[in-house]
Formats: structure tokens, sequence, C-alpha cells
């Protein structure tokens, strides 16, 4: 039993918050001071692999995978030799840094300098896992590809079960490992090689090892020791810097608040991370100086995460191909967590640099207020909202709103079966905005007046189980069985929304010079993913000539392929902001191009032919007077959109001529994909969403 936390750990619950918690202090004695017997049952039966983490001869952390022979749990891999002692027989192979570390090792006797080990064994197929930390008292190398050794374990502690991916594992003994990459010592301004960055983020899973080198004033108290973690989520969650490339970040999710390894780092800001491949056997070993970051420290590297991170700054690694004696079951399936979030990406990363955040302290707070509601379905719904200053958003953009100030902020909670998603859930929610008021303004010289109140709408689909939607549907559906007049106008309920920023760029590209002629598109929408074509219909893009009086005019030839349930909800709500975006072009002069004295021209002309596919049989669509829109054709087709819709009509459609942009579930999307890039279709953009 320990005899509380150290000083490191102290400071990771002062900056968390939770060092005033009374559970807090007493979770320190749920960590055994000796090898729990169902640990060491489990352990010694039930893993075919036990991630390590040693030291260097420079003090750093580097972590290991000790390995059964024949790639099968039992005691002949690990076994419970005595009470708090555990014996292994371990494979491992060139390039493995178990293999330079314990060259250092001097014996395991009292008054010895003692190598310091820490394991984590995990049982994929049912996410049990069981933490373990000592030293070796034993360490014998039988030949180059085996060792065995003694652990005297001095901690022990089951882990909550979170964020593992399960997998059933199957032996894999025709390995040939070979070192690819293997930099001990990473010179300052070197980048990892590309197919290393992209390993990491294609990993659900990593290995984090930790250091703690007691202070002299503390060792007798707080002994230093090492431990070894594990990190799991969707893959993809753990992000290298762009900016120098070598910098790997974890974003820390809500666990057991244990924070041992977090406070490890505060302590002795080193860290090693390991990732597996567990269908080649690759694994990639990594160390370096490691920092945590809490709150806003921690939003400035990957805003929409919500809570602590680690970033490590590489200092040395090694990548080791086919190496690992077991691998994926052949036919069977990976299984991500349900507590997973969604991925955050850097903020020098791509996929956020359209992104902008406001400064939402108390005096200069941006909120929205809900101004309207028009229900189209049961679950699909359109909502207005005014904002309390201007803010700029361009068609295609989303925003992003924070309800806690309608639902309350997030409580701790460490599991909750009932709906895994809560865990995690900050209240924060991005949706695509089909629509505002600033841009009216696109269509004339005239700027949107600052003194009239600017609006945005959201449509959205009320998604089974959700927190936001389900609590807006919710209040809608009452609105408008006890006061239906409220819809059109709900201000006098005051529900006012956080407004944290606006981020995209889905929408159309401006572009200069040329004659662009005939523009053709490609749009695919899944459901409710017709949102950001609803804002490129209302408010097209812009096209200069170069010159102080811009006249050239463009006409859009876009071919739309829409999925949906519910087709007479969702064509209406196209053809309205089809409406709205044509109408845009004739209100001053009822001329076909508008010219601005800035020497912007509007589009001429939009030509749209949609393709429904549904399985819905609704009778409330009067098709008939739809096609009488000019400018537009619907075509129906039942069932889904085909697995080769653009492969097998590339011929006659000529879908590589037209710029494509998709968006809808990602399952939706990734079929689409590999279908148009069969259709020889590249470059296309993507606005996949998740809830």
């Amino acid at each position: 039993m320990l005899n509380g936390w150290h000083f490191g750990e102290r400071i990771i619950h002062q900056k968390h918050g939770t060092d005033k918690d009374p559970q807090i202090e007493s979770l320190v004695f749920h960590i055994n001071g000796d090898l729990d017997p169902e640990h060491a049952l489990f352990h010694s039966s039930r893993i075919p692999f036990l991630p390590v983490t040693t030291l260097d001869k420079e003090g750093r952390p580097w972590g290991s995978i000790l390995a059964a022979e024949d790639g099968l749990p039992g005691n002949h891999f690990i076994r419970n030799s005595k009470y708090t002692t555990l014996a292994i027989r371990a494979k491992v192979w060139e390039g493995e840094p178990f293999l330079e570390n314990a060259k250092l090792f001097k014996g395991g006797k009292e008054g010895e300098e003692r190598m310091l080990i820490a394991g984590i064994g995990l049982e994929f197929s049912t996410r049990r896992r069981n933490k373990l930390a000592g030293w070796v008292s034993k360490l014998e190398q039988k030949d180059s590809k085996v060792f065995e050794l003694e652990l005297i374990v001095n901690q022990s502690l089951g882990n909550c079960p979170k964020y593992i991916t399960t997998r059933q594992f199957v032996p894999y003994l025709n390995t040939k490992p070979s070192i690819k990459y293997q930099k001990p010592q990473l010179p300052s301004g070197s980048r990892l090689p590309d197919e290393v960055i992209a390993f990491i983020h294609n990993s659900d899973t990593v290995f984090i090892g930790t250091t703690y080198a007691a202070p002299t004033e503390d060792a007798k108290k707080y002994p230093s020791h090492v431990g070894m973690n594990q990190r799991g989520g969707r893959k993809g969650y753990i992000r290298v810097s762009p900016s120098d490339g070598r910098t790997v970040v974890v974003p820390d999710y809500s666990g057991n608040r244990f924070l041992t390894s977090l406070g490890n780092i505060e302590a002795s800001p080193l860290a090693s991370l390991t990732f597996v491949s567990f269908t080649t056997g690759s694994i990639l070993y990594i160390t370096g100086e490691a920092h945590n970051h809490v709150g806003e420290d921690a939003k400035r590297i990957m805003p929409f995460h919500n809570g602590t991170l680690s970033a490590v700054k590489t200092t040395g690694y090694t990548f080791v191909e086919d190496a690992l004696p077991v691998r994926l079951a052949p036919g069977s399936s990976e299984n991500p967590s349900p507590y997973s979030p969604p991925i955050s990406y850097l903020a020098d990363e791509p996929q956020s640099k359209g992104t902008k955040l406001f400064n939402n302290s108390d005096s200069e707070r941006t909120t929205a207020h809900l101004s309207r509601i028009q229900l189209h379905s049961p679950s699909i719904a359109t909502f207005t909202w005014e904002t309390s200053r201007p803010i700029e958003i361009e068609p295609g953009q989303a925003i992003i709103m924070d309800f806690s100030t309608l639902l309350g902020q997030k409580q701790y909670q460490h599991m909750a079966n009932h709906n895994p998603k809560s865990v995690n859930d900050d209240r924060i929610r991005t949706w695509t905005v089909s629509s505002s008021s600033s841009w009216r303004s696109l269509a004339s010289s005239e700027p949107h007046s600052s003194s009239s109140p600017q609006s945005y709408t959201l449509t959205m689909r009320e998604q089974p189980g959700g927190l936001v939607t389900g609590a807006l549907f919710s209040i809608s559906r009452r609105i408008a069985e006890t006061r239906p007049e409220l819809l059109d106008d709900p201000r006098p309920l005051d529900i006012r929304i956080g407004i944290v920023g606006v981020s995209g760029g889905f929408g159309m590209p401006k572009q200069v010079g040329g004659d662009l002629g005939v523009k053709k598109f490609l749009w695919i929408a899944g459901g409710i993913g017709i949102t950001p074509f609803l804002s490129m219909l209302r408010a097209p893009f812009t096209v200069r000539d170069g010159g102080e009086e811009g006249t050239i005019a463009t006409e859009w030839d876009v071919r739309l392929i829409l999925s949906t349930g519910n087709p007479e909800v969702i064509i209406p709500l196209i053809l309205s902001a089809y409406q709205d975006g044509v109408g845009k072009f004739h209100q001053e002069a009822g001329d076909a191009v508008q010219t601005s004295k800035s020497g912007l021209s509007r589009a001429k002309a939009i030509r749209l032919l949609i393709d429904v596919y549904s399985s819905s049989s609704s009778n409330t669509l009067d098709l008939e007077s739809l096609q009488a829109v000019e400018g537009i054709n619907i075509r129906m087709h039942t069932g889904r959109v085909p697995s080769n819709l653009f492969s097998s009509t590339v011929k006659e459609d000529a879908w590589g001529e037209r710029d494509a942009y998709l968006c809808g579930p990602k399952q939706f999307e990734d079929v689409i994909v590999e279908d148009l890039v069969s259709a020889g279709v590249v470059g296309m953009k993507r606005e996949t969403f998740a809830y």
C-alpha cells in the first residue's frame, strides 16, 4: 500500500480541481502494495504478451513488448512463482528496447541498484486490464531471442476497461522481425518519417510508459518507480504535430481519476509511447520529453478536446516490422469502445485551419438566441438563431455551440453502461449552417446592416438518445402542443446558447481570373448531410476577372445524388434553398448578371438535376408540382444508392469532369468514395459528420 500521492500526482490533481474531493485521497489505498492474487492468476493465464516500461542509461523510459514464444497465454510465459513474484520467459527481437536496457541490470538484491519495471496486462477480448510495478530481481538471457526474468511486484492495480478496442488474437509464429528505422537519439530539427506518422494516425491503442525519479527528500516515503499504462480511442485520436513532425499528442479521456501516469509526467517530464499493429505485427517504440496541458492551455493545442492532453516530443524511436507473435484472428472484427469520443485535431493541422474560436470571457461572450422553430417532420427541424453580435459565417461553414447553459455542466462519471457517450460529453456541438442573414448582401454591393440582428439557421435531425437534439426537439414538441404560436417566435422563452466559434471550409472556393463558363459539380448527400448543399444553393460562390468592373458570369451544372428516408421533407428544403439563391441573382435589375463595384459577379444560372434514392413510399410528395420549378429536374429511384453507380455510368456521365463534394455518415461516404475512385474522380471534398 502506498503512503499517499507523490508531489507530481498532487500537482495534477490540483490542475484538475479534484484535490479537494475527499474521495481522491482515498483512491490511493486501492493500489495494492503487493501482488493481488487474482491479478497474478490473470497475468499467468490470460495474456500472450506483456507491455513493460524500463529505463535506458539516460533514465529515459522505453516501452517494450515481452511476448510468449508460441504466442499463447499461460504459465509457460508468466508464472506466479512466489506471493509477490512473477517469473517470465519472454521472446524479444532486434530493435526491442529491452535488449539494450537489460544490459543495465546489476542484480536484484537489497542494497544493489534496482532495475525498475512496470507492466500492464490486457485481455483484449474482454477489455480486462491490470497494472503492476516493481523491480527485476533476476535476469538471464538464454539466447539472442529469449530472456528469463523475475519481477518483484510492489504495486498492483485493476484498471477500468474503457477505451479498449476488443480483438481476438491467434498465434503467429512465422515472424521475420526487421528494423525499418532506428534513431535512439533523434537530432534536433529532425522529423519522424511520413510512414511512421501515418502508423501513429492509424492507431487506436498506445502503451504509455512513465517514470518518477524521487527527490532525495521524498525517496523514502515516495520511492522512485516507473509506470506502464494503456490509452485507447478511435483510430486517429493520437495526433502528430505537422509543425515539427515529432511531437505526439495523446488526449486524456475521463478515467478513474488516479492520474498516476499524468502525475509521473508532472514530476519527471519524460514518457514512452509504444504502438502496435495487430494485423502486420509492426511495432513503433518512441521515447521523449513529455508535458501535460490542461484547460485552455490544452485547447490552444487541440481546440475541441475538452480535457487534459500529454505532448511527447520524440527524442528517440525505433520502428520494427513483422515482430509481434500474435495477430488479429482471421475473420474476426475489431470493436471500438463505445466510450471513445470523436477525434479532435490539432490547431496546426489542416482540418483545423478553417476554425475560428471566439473569446468567450464573461464580458465578451457571444451567444445565440432561439428565434424560430420549423418542425418539418417528427425528427427533422430547422432552428433559427439570432446572434448577440455580428459574426462571419461563410457558406458551407459550421457553427460551434456550447449547450451547457441549457443542459448544465457535465458531471464526472466513471462508467455509464446505459449511455457510454455521456462520460466524455462536453455539451459542445457543431452543425453546418444552412442559411445566414448576412448572405443576403452577397447579391448586391451593399453590406449587411450591423444594426439589424444577424441570424442563421440549423437544419438537423433528432438523434436517438442524443442529449442536445433530444432536448431541442423535446422543447419544440412541447411548444407545438401547448403554445404553437411560440414556434414562430420563441424569444419570450429566452433560450440562449453560447457560440464557441465557426469551423470548416466545405463551401465553394472563391475563384479568380478567366472566363469560367459552365462549372460542373457533383454533390452527394446522405440524409441530413444535405445541409451544406442548402447553404451553397443560397449563397453561391463569387468570381473575379481581375478588372475593376467584373462582368464574367458562371453557369452551374449540378448533379445531386441524394440518399434519404424522408424525401417529402428533404426535397422541399432543397427547392426552397434553390429558389432563395436564384432569386438573389435577379433582385435588383432583373438582369441575369449582377456586378458589384468591387468587381464581383454572381453566378448567371443554376441547372440542378437531382437523383433521389429512397426506400420510403411517401404519398405526400407532389413530384409534378416540384418538377415545375424552372432549372430543376428530379428523378426518383427506389432503394439505396447502388455501390457501383458511378463506375458503371462513367462513360455516359463523365463524372471525372465534375468537382465532387460528399457529405453524409462515414459508412455511407466510404462506400461512395470507393466507387468514385473507380470512376476516375479525384480530389473530392468530404464533410463526414459524427454524433
